[in-house]
């Protein structure tokens, strides 16, 4: 499970790395962001024309089905289990037509011990960008939430837009701190996974299939840090450092 990330690069460096041709982003640095709160997200949509175009949104994290008549609904699903994700009535839609990949600088996960829970940081090696493979939706806010909703980043023109990342058995060292982990694209691997070509349920199966081996797990590093990252209040650059 991944349930708190580090923001503390702004994604502006991703739009001409990943040939981003919308970029939508005005969310300052953050160390330790929580669930409900916005994450940069990639995705490949089809224009009016035809015409595959690439944008980076701010996404809510948590996904909030169109469908859904509470947005709180989304606290409940920001990650989405690989095993169950295109039979769950939360996720299966998203899963066929509206995938996304997120970015982050690196999470947070908790270790259970003997004398209480101990925090770890993974992340990339050399403090690259990582990116999961996650799923987004598109939800019209109701008229009574309209005004909150011009402060929400993860808003555009009245729709909430909002994501989730994919996870799987976690694999080799990152297993010794959580039994699940995200489930890690390669650069080269995000283009197939945005393919909004891919769009029925056999071959979004297939395509999910061949992604499980993703990224070596010994590609991302740990360690602990201090237990202060444990209070979401708690955000400063030194929160992800080596306790």
């Amino acid at each position: 499970m991944c349930g708190r990330v580090n923001m503390a690069v702004d994604p502006a460096s991703l739009v001409d790395e990943l040939d981003v041709d919308s970029f939508r982003w005005n969310v300052p640095e953050s160390y330790n962001v929580p669930p409900g709160s916005p994450l940069p997200i990639i995705l490949d949509r089809v224009d009016a024309d035809g015409r595959v175009t690439r944008r980076l949104e701010a996404a809510r994290w948590g996904l909030v089905p169109g469908w859904a008549k509470d947005d709180k609904i989304g606290f409940r699903a920001f990650n989405a289990r690989s095993e169950t994700v295109d039979s769950k009535p939360m996720f299966r839609s998203a899963f066929t037509s509206r995938r996304c990949a997120v970015a982050v600088n690196g999470y947070y996960e908790w270790e259970k011990t003997e004398s209480g829970k101990q925090p770890w940081y993974k992340h990339a090696d050399g403090d690259d960008w990582i990116f999961m493979a996650g799923l987004f939706e598109l939800r019209q806010q109701p008229p009574e939430q309209v005004d909150q909703s011009e402060a929400d980043p993860s808003v555009l023109d009245g729709w909430l837009v909002s994501t989730t990342m994919l996870t799987l058995p976690a694999r080799g060292h990152l297993e010794q701190v959580h039994h699940r982990m995200p489930l890690f694209l390669e650069r080269d691997q995000i283009g197939q996974w945005l393919n909004p070509a891919v769009d029925s349920k056999a071959d979004t199966g297939h395509l999910l299939e061949g992604l499980l081996g993703g990224v070596d797990p010994d590609r991302i590093k740990r360690h602990e840090v201090g237990a202060e990252v444990g209070n979401v209040r708690n955000n400063w650059p030194g929160l992800a450092d080596p306790a």
